[in-house]
């Protein structure tokens, strides 16, 4: 990724006219993309611009290389302050759920209760349904405890 600095720092940098860096645009020499211009290119038409050796150039890029990595990084991996707010948010959910899960077997239990009490009745045809409703209710619950 090439490093590119406004034409108003190309020409200070240069230390040239403006209306003079200008005119290489507009000739072609020199290319610009929204306003900047590529220093591998300034380089290469004025050689004796020496930028490795300047201080600011080498402070630009390491700043420019830093805040990319830092970008990547932050789209990449979370925070430890976002991965522990997310962990403390997954535990409570969790909790949550566990209870919700355990108010729930308890309802079914009661309700078990519920229609083993209803079989001591002398209808058998009353004492065979309830019997298959709460055989059926046993089974369900048997499958869920193996989850």
């Amino acid at each position: 990724m090439g490093y590119h600095v406004a034409v108003a720092r190309a020409v200070h940098l240069l230390g040239i006219d403006r209306h003079e860096l200008q005119n290489l645009i507009r000739k072609g020499e020199l290319h610009t993309f929204e306003g900047q211009i590529d220093m591998d290119e300034l380089r290469r038409h004025f050689p004796m611009l020496a930028l490795d050796e300047d201080n600011e150039y080498e402070r630009l890029q390491m700043i420019s290389q830093t805040v990319f990595a830092r970008r990547v990084s932050d789209r990449v991996m979370p925070s430890k302050e976002d991965l522990s707010t997310q962990l403390k948010r997954a535990r409570m959910e969790r909790d949550v759920a566990k209870a919700k899960a355990k108010k729930y077997r308890q309802i079914i239990e009661d309700l078990a209760q519920v229609f083993c009490d209803l079989q001591e009745t002398e209808d058998a045809a009353q004492r065979e349904l309830v019997n298959m409703i709460n055989r059926r209710l046993l089974e369900e619950l048997e499958k869920t405890r193996m989850l």
